[in-house]
């Protein structure tokens, strides 16, 4: 278990499938795709605040970098920073897409990456391969 992963255990954060759990529906169900290839916030996330893994958390982080792109060219802000595990951020080019941003977060040994914009937040641990995107709270 790596420092950011006994961190969320120590403040209560629900671990992502714990052996004595039966696991949640989002992470076993099928990828939801719209007709235009991307997961929309509302079908990923459907009934609250959850972490997807693998495949799943590599297409909310290319749903991120999408509607980030379309927030920016609508001349809303959005942003996208990483963190290293000393807590030091980095500005990331969200414009390169996922496969950019996934081996500058390598490179770097990122632990966490955060995508926002108006409205909507997503968050990633590259090295667990876990993410989560979803509306902010209001």
């Amino acid at each position: 278990m790596d420092e950011f992963a006994r961190l969320m255990s120590m403040e209560g954060v629900r671990p992502l499938n714990p052996t004595n759990e039966k696991p949640r529906r989002l992470t076993e169900a099928p990828s939801p795709v719209s007709s235009q290839g991307v997961v929309q916030t509302s079908d990923l996330l459907s009934g609250g605040h959850a972490w997807v893994r693998g495949p799943r958390a590599r297409l909310a982080l290319e749903t991120a970098l999408e509607r980030l792109a379309t927030e920016i060219r609508d001349g809303r802000s959005g942003w996208a920073t990483g963190i290293h595990q000393d807590g030091k951020t980095v500005t990331l080019p969200a414009s390169s897409g996922a496969a950019a941003l996934l081996g500058t977060a390598d490179r770097q040994s990122l632990r966490l990456m955060i995508v926002g914009g108006d409205g909507w937040t997503f968050v990633m641990h590259p090295l667990m391969g876990v993410a989560t995107l979803d509306e902010d709270p209001t």
